[in-house]
C-alpha cells in the first residue's frame, strides 16, 4: 500500500471470541480502535483497548480473548522499512505493545481515508502511517525505551550510506564517539555488531526496491551495496527467509 506498510485492513471481532495459540508467517501491527481484548504472546498477558498499538513479529504464537464489546482494530503489515524504524525505538523482536490515545485517534483517521477510497486516500495513508511509526516511537521514547542518540545517529548514517563499505571508525568519527563505545552500543542495545546492523540495512533497502521499483535484481544489488546478485540473494534470503525473486513476488501477489 506504501513505504511502510504493504498492506492496512480494519477488522471487527465478535463478543467473547477466543482465539487459540497460532502464528502468522508475516509480521503485524494490531491498532486497537474500539473495543478491549487480552492477549498473551512470550508468556505476557495483558489487556489492551483503544489506542494500544500491539506489534506480533512473523512467527510468533500468541493467543487472543476479545471483550464482551467485540473489539475493532486495524492490521497492518509492515515493510521492512517500517520495521526498521520502529526497532530504533520499540524493538520489534520483543513483541511490545505501546499504548496512547493519540495513536487511536490516528487510527481513526486510517480507517476513515480506507472507507473514502478516492483519488487521494492513498497518498493521505502514506502520510499517516509516517505518523503513526513516529507517533510510536515517540511514545517509547517518553517511556525511556529509546536507544542512545549516538547509536541512532550511527544507524541513519549506515542507511543513508547503505550501499558504501563504512569501518568502525569510520562510523564512530562521523558521530564523535569511541570505536569501542559505538560497538558496546551496538551490542548492548540491537544484539548486533555494526557490521551486521549494515547488511541488514542494506537488505531492508533492497526489500523496499524490490516493492517500489522493476529495477532487475542485478541492479538492486548493485545499488545496495553487494558484489554481485548471488551475494544479496544469500544476505537477503538469510535474513527474510525467501529469495529476493521470491519476496518481490510474495508482496505483490
Amino acid at each position: 500500500m506504501n513505504a511502510l506498510f504493504s498492506e492496512i485492513k480494519q477488522s471487527r471481532y465478535s463478543p467473547g471470541l477466543v482465539m487459540g495459540a497460532h502464528v502468522h508467517s508475516r509480521a503485524s501491527l494490531s491498532l486497537v480502535l474500539s473495543g478491549s481484548y487480552e492477549e498473551c504472546i512470550r508468556g505476557r498477558r495483558g489487556e489492551f483497548e483503544s489506542g494500544a498499538l500491539l506489534i506480533c513479529p512473523a512467527g510468533e504464537t500468541h493467543a487472543q480473548r476479545f471483550g464482551a464489546a467485540g473489539v475493532r482494530k486495524l492490521v497492518l503489515t509492515p515493510t521492512p522499512e517500517a520495521i526498521a524504524r520502529l526497532d530504533e525505538a520499540v524493538r520489534f523482536a520483543d513483541a511490545p505493545a505501546v499504548r496512547t490515545q493519540s495513536l487511536a485517534d490516528l487510527g481513526r483517521r486510517i480507517a476513515h481515508e480506507l472507507h473514502t477510497a478516492d483519488d487521494f486516500s492513498a497518498l493521505v495513508v502514506s502520510g499517516l502511517s509516517h505518523e503513526l511509526i513516529g507517533l510510536a516511537a515517540r511514545e517509547q521514547a517518553h517511556r525511556g525505551g529509546a536507544l542512545p542518540a549516538k547509536l541512532c545517529r550511527a544507524l541513519e548514517l549506515l542507511r543513508e550510506q547503505s550501499h558504501q563499505l563504512l569501518s568502525l571508525d569510520d562510523i564512530a568519527r562521523a558521530v564523535g564517539c569511541d570505536a569501542g563505545e559505538l560497538a558496546r552500543s551496538f551490542r548492548t542495545h540491537l544484539g548486533q555488531t555494526p557490521g551486521e546492523a549494515h547488511r541488514r540495512l542494506r537488505v531492508e533497502r533492497a526489500a523496499a526496491l524490490l516493492v517500489q521499483s522493476e529495477q532487475p535484481l542485478a541492479d538492486i544489488a548493485a545499488l545496495c551495496g553487494f558484489s554481485d546478485q548471488p551475494h544479496m540473494t544469500r544476505a537477503f534470503k538469510a535474513q527474510f527467509g525467501v529469495t529476493p525473486a521470491a519476496y518481490r513476488r510474495s508482496v505483490r501477489g
